[in-house]
Parts: structure tokens; C-alpha cells; sequence
């Protein structure tokens, strides 16, 4: 085992040094017994006071954010004391074999002690996971649950008690409890489902999924899930939602906000996380369907308005220069046409071009020809 890490080791050519204004490393709190409490959410006391300790500090948030990422890594497989054992035994193996470098008085092998066991994890749990990361999450939940399976090929629907509703797709299952109480409702899921969340924006509505956190007040949309896929995808059908890594959930205390912030996806938008890379990349779905009623017959209409009447429709945001456009007239029949045929006829109407990046689109444009 420590010859793995040792590999590892010898492979990193690069190590930026980042100092935390803090008390702590990463591998101090995974080692701290009331850190592991606060991760656990086994002790009051201990949960207040770090989330007091970071509140409202970008850095300490950073360094809590980080640490969950390991945890979550290595509590897939081990236990609370076997995560503490186990880091201090595989730490020691390499304070023990590695000779120690300083820099500005800090060592960097203890910076990366961290990062080579959640590389070291992510390799070890890729052969021998036996616990899903629902099975983990469900595991941890203070709520007993109610369990829904769907082992056939026809869609399941699953009522909860608020008057939402979820259908839940073939080899999919779904945990929430028998009736919300308290000031959230919260539900897992792994593999695919169509949510119709009852509005409620004093009681948000929380799903979680693989690595990460949907945010809902009351809208519907859709979300793959699938523990052995690369990707996490949440689309959009009617509303708003939030999306969330799940370590960055816990340690932003979004539970408590009944705002939707972090990584927001509209109708026609949809949401990728990247499990690999652990980032989010956003798109507008294949073929967006108009949300609203609007003419696209225009005889000498400016383009700007035409462009503004395609972000009313689709509710996906353009930007464009308005100044440069809006005394460009156009006439022309848009109705048959979808969204990206629309946007192709306009641009060669007025000799522009247009790009779709981060779920919104882009046009180049020097004014009308």
C-alpha cells in the first residue's frame, strides 16, 4: 500500500502550496474527532460550532468543502473509526518512508496527503465498492424512509405526501420518508426520474443524487442518476432549480436558504455533472419546445425585438448588442421553424453568427449588411 502511494507521490511534479488562515489542514480534520462529529452529524455542540468556525469564510469553507470531498470518498467503504485509522496508519506509512520537504516552513507532503488518499480511494473503491452513494446517503439520514423500486420497464409513480409526485424509471429507486416535517423536504434517488414538485417556498424541496444536490421551491424536471454512469444530468421542464455539488451543499448550508442560488438551471436548460472532473457544465437541451404562445411572423421587425421574443418563448437568454441591432429590420416567416433554425435564418439574414456556450447564446454580429 505504501509503495502505491509512494508511486503517486513520485508522479506529482507540481505542488502549489495553499495556506489556509486557519488552525487546521485538511488532514488535521480528518483526524479531529469533533470534525468527524460535525461530518456525521452526530453531536450538536460540534455541528454548531464548525459551522460557526466557517461561516461566512471563503477559506475555511474551501478547507471544510475539501475535507467532505475525502470523506465522502472513503465513508463509500469504511466506518467512522476505520476512516480515522486507516488515514492516520497510511499518513504515518508515508512520514515513515518519504523524506520531509520544506517550503516556507510548511510541509508539502502533508498537503498532499490528502489529495493521494482521495486518489488512492477512487482507484481502491473503484475495484471493491460494494455501498452505493445513496446507499450511504440513505444510511446517514436522521428520517426513516420509505424505499420505492422500479424493476419493470413501465414508468412507477411514486405520490409523497406534500401532493408531488415522482415517476420513477426502470432500475431506479427512490427513499423519502412517510410525511415532511421541519423546514425542508428531502428524498434520494438513484437512476432516473420526473419530479412535480409542489410549490412551497417555505419548505424546500431537496434531491439528492450521486455527488450532488437538486434545490427545488416547485417546478418539474427530470434527473439521471445512475451510480455506474459518468454523468449526472438534471433537465428543466417547467421552473427553476439549483444545483449543487454535494460536499459544497454541506458546507454552504444551503438546507437553510430558501433562495435558489450555485449552479441555477431554467426551462429548455439542462445540467451535466462530470463525475470524472467534478464540475458542471451547462447546456441548452437538443430540441427546446416554445413555453409560451408568440407570433413569429414579422414584417420589418427589428432584430433585437425578434431576439427578444425568442428569449420570452424559450426562456433562454441571448445576448447580442441591442444598440447595433435594433435598427436592423427584418421581415420574415419564423413559425415552422424550430429554435436553432430560427436563430440560422436570422443570422444569415443579417450576416451574423451565433454560438451556444453555457446554456446561453451568443451572436456575433457587426450590424446589419
Amino acid at each position: 500500500m505504501a509503495a502505491i502511494l509512494l508511486c503517486i507521490i513520485r508522479k506529482v511534479k507540481l505542488y502549489r502550496i495553499v495556506k489556509y488562515k486557519s488552525d487546521f489542514t485538511v488532514e488535521d480534520l480528518l483526524q479531529n474527532d469533533s470534525f468527524l462529529n460535525y461530518y456525521f452529524r452526530k453531536n450538536e455542540v460540534d455541528i454548531f460550532e464548525w459551522e460557526e468556525w466557517s461561516e461566512d469564510n471563503a477559506q475555511r469553507l474551501a478547507l471544510v468543502s475539501e475535507a467532505f470531498v475525502a470523506l465522502d470518498q472513503l465513508s463509500l467503504k469504511w466506518s467512522e473509526k476505520e476512516i480515522k485509522a486507516n488515514f492516520s496508519r497510511l499518513y504515518q506509512d508515508i512520514q515513515d518512508t518519504t523524506p520531509q520537504f520544506t517550503f516556507g516552513g510548511y510541509r508539502w507532503l502533508a498537503g498532499i496527503a490528502a489529495s493521494i488518499l482521495v486518489v488512492f480511494g477512487a482507484w481502491y473503491f473503484g475495484a471493491t465498492q460494494t455501498v452505493t452513494i445513496y446507499e450511504n446517503l440513505v444510511a446517514k439520514s436522521n428520517t426513516k424512509l420509505i424505499e420505492k423500486t422500479n424493476p419493470n420497464s413501465q414508468p412507477l409513480l411514486v405520490a409523497l405526501s406534500d401532493g408531488s409526485s415522482v415517476l420513477l424509471q426502470k432500475n431506479s429507486r427512490l427513499s423519502y420518508p412517510k410525511k415532511f416535517e421541519g423546514d425542508t423536504r428531502e428524498v434520494y434517488l438513484e437512476g432516473e426520474a420526473l419530479f412535480e414538485i409542489a410549490k412551497n417556498p417555505d419548505q424546500p424541496f431537496f434531491v439528492y443524487a450521486n455527488e450532488i444536490v437538486t434545490k427545488v421551491l416547485g417546478t418539474s424536471f427530470v434527473i439521471r442518476a445512475y451510480p455506474n454512469q459518468a454523468n449526472v444530468e438534471v433537465l428543466v421542464k417547467t421552473g427553476k432549480v439549483s444545483v449543487y455539488k454535494l460536499a459544497d451543499a454541506k458546507a454552504k448550508k444551503i438546507v437553510q436558504s430558501k433562495e435558489l442560488d450555485g449552479m441555477v438551471v431554467s426551462p429548455n436548460q439542462q445540467v451535466v455533472f462530470r463525475r470524472t472532473e467534478a464540475e458542471f457544465k451547462k447546456f441548452i437541451i437538443e430540441q427546446p419546445i416554445e413555453l409560451q404562445a408568440q407570433s413569429f411572423e414579422f414584417k420589418n421587425e427589428s432584430v433585437a425585438n425578434i431576439f427578444k421574443a425568442i428569449q420570452k418563448t424559450y426562456s433562454i437568454t441571448i445576448i447580442y448588442d441591442e444598440n447595433i441591432l435594433a435598427d436592423c429590420p427584418l421581415t420574415a416567416s419564423l413559425s415552422d421553424e424550430p429554435l436553432y433554425g430560427k436563430l440560422d435564418l436570422i443570422c444569415r439574414a443579417i450576416g451574423a453568427d451565433y454560438q451556444v456556450i453555457d446554456g446561453q447564446v451568443i451572436i456575433n454580429s457587426k450590424g446589419c449588411n
